[in-house]
């Protein structure tokens, strides 16, 4: 029996789907480290230690930058510490792979 148009269409929706739950997983892992790496130097100026060497997404949505290209915006937050002290809670957000807020010791800044 002969494939059909329609079989042919399915089996190109799947590989298109396929194809961008891939690019979305790496997207999402390359901001991860991205957002790690930021942490960890923004902690290193302050001097403080980041918990856990980790980060956490937090929130994830669509979002235009300044330019007025969709892109999408992630916030991550993770824990540092003065001095093995008391655990504080921080927070980066990034436009795609541009860090554009911060908020660390209760202070928010715009990069």
């Amino acid at each position: 029996m002969k494939p059909s148009y329609n079989d042919a269409m399915h089996d190109i929706v799947y590989l298109i789907a396929l194809c961008l739950f891939i690019w979305f997983w790496l997207d999402s892992r390359r901001a991860h480290e991205f957002a790690l790496g930021v942490c960890r130097h923004i902690c290193g100026q302050k001097q403080v230690a980041l918990l856990d060497e980790s980060v956490a997404l937090h929130k994830m949505r669509l979002r235009r930058d300044e330019t007025g290209k969709m892109q999408i915006e992630r916030s991550y937050q993770f824990e540092y510490s003065y001095h093995n002290e008391h655990r504080e809670q921080g927070s980066l957000t990034l436009h795609g792979l541009q860090p554009v807020e911060i908020i660390f010791n209760g202070q928010r800044t715009l990069l």
